[in-house]
């Protein structure tokens, strides 16, 4: 098993008001050798996917990060909302980031007779859950900055048909040749997140002119029988090459998570092997090389102790579970002792306003991991946790580590 050295721990942002949760970061190390956060804001202070995107920067390797001077990439608006933020950062400078948008409808009117639904409630909206229903996905884009994410494009609109629903997780990829790849999850036949009769697939689509135009280009793995969902994959490019994807993948019709899948393209993303359960249980991952030749992989881990995890190999296909080591551990409330539930979210079955650590509701919600490798070999991985108070509130942090040789 790896073993971790010069580990540190640093909080990335977390809303001074606890007005908003943070998560899903996606970190990078730009040209000018400063570490750069894109992460969710979300409009309340609860995991929704309404918010918007934040970038956040760090000038000494992620030991410290400057929330006074983030930039906000594309604000919401009482009609919309973006989430789903990812960054890359192209050769010639330009800033990336690639994001979903979506549209609010019924916006502040109530239903008409108490809900059903459980909360949490708003002034605005009466029950949250009521006013999500009525979201509707507007699509992909992405924004464009050319002077450091002081300005930035209007959303350029991602083309992913024949796809109805092109979700992101991780930044775009820029390859050798300078063509642009995107990870998308969805379907042909539905809009939305979810739907019970048509499973997601993972693919690519692609830029060949910076980043204004995209096509469709490639599907990465996809179930016929419509049993297993692939999606939020993560892709590195290996030494001799080849690209390989990790997903996540989810078995129908109970949801269940699956073990990590694996899929390998030798013509740059154009075709996949078939799909090859790993052995790591855990979700979503994030891939790179590192500079000894090894590759990384970091992963959430929603169920007891939860956190995040890494997982080395010696050439990026063979995976195994010896070579597992844990980040962080923890970041659900209510381990100890019984931490009070936010206002309005349902109470566990414990009894009113505790949080179960074993079924923890909202508050598995944690990892949604991105890693990086500084020069001097040092491995930040950030991701997201809940804090561990009376009114716990998601947050995003990083582990600063090196591996023992």
């Amino acid at each position: 098993m790896p073993t971790l050295k010069d580990v540190e721990y640093a909080t990335i942002a977390l809303d001074p008001n606890h007005a908003h949760c943070l998560n899903q970061v996606n970190i990078r190390k730009l040209q000018n050798g400063q570490l750069a956060a894109i992460y969710n804001e979300e409009r309340y202070p609860f995991h929704h996917d309404t918010g918007q995107s934040v970038i956040i920067r760090s000038n000494d390797g992620g030991k410290t990060w400057d929330y006074e001077h983030r930039q906000v990439v594309l604000p919401y608006t009482q009609v919309e909302g973006n989430w789903d933020c990812g960054l890359a950062q192209l050769a010639d400078g330009t800033l990336l980031v690639n994001l979903t948008i979506s549209a609010f409808f019924k916006r502040g009117i109530r239903p008409e007779q108490p809900s059903w639904a459980s909360m949490p409630l708003t002034e605005e909206f009466g029950d949250w859950t009521w006013a999500y229903r009525m979201r509707a996905w507007l699509g992909t884009f992405v924004l464009k900055s050319t002077d450091d994410g002081k300005t930035w494009t209007l959303p350029i609109p991602v083309n992913i048909r024949p796809l109805k629903h092109g979700g992101c997780r991780l930044g775009a990829w820029q390859q050798p040749e300078g063509s642009i790849l995107l990870g998308i999850y969805g379907r042909i036949h539905q809009y939305g997140e979810e739907d019970p009769m048509e499973s997601t697939r993972a693919a690519l689509v692609r830029s060949d002119d910076n980043g204004d135009n995209w096509e469709y280009y490639s599907t990465v793995a996809y179930d016929p029988a419509d049993i297993i969902d692939y999606d939020e994959q993560a892709m590195v490019r290996l030494k001799d090459g080849r690209l390989v994807s990790i997903l996540r993948a989810h078995i129908n019709p109970s949801g269940d998570q699956r073990t990590l899948a694996m899929v390998i393209s030798d013509d740059d993303g154009f075709t996949w092997t078939p799909p090859k359960f790993t052995q790591i249980w855990g979700y979503p991952a994030e891939l790179i090389n590192l500079q000894d030749g090894r590759v990384l992989m970091v992963y959430g881990y929603r169920r007891p102790p939860y956190g995040t995890r890494g997982c080395i190999s010696e050439d990026g296909v063979t995976w195994d579970l010896k070579n597992e080591f844990v980040i962080r551990e923890g970041g659900v409330p209510g381990k100890d002792t019984d931490v009070g539930g936010r206002a309005g979210i349902r109470p566990s079955r414990r009894g009113s306003g505790t949080v179960n650590w074993q079924h923890p509701g909202i508050y598995q919600h944690i990892g949604y991991p991105s890693v990086c490798q500084l020069d001097d070999g040092t491995i930040v991985c950030g991701y997201h946790e809940w804090t561990n108070e009376a009114d716990p509130i998601q947050y995003v942090l990083c582990t600063r580590f090196k591996l023992a040789d």
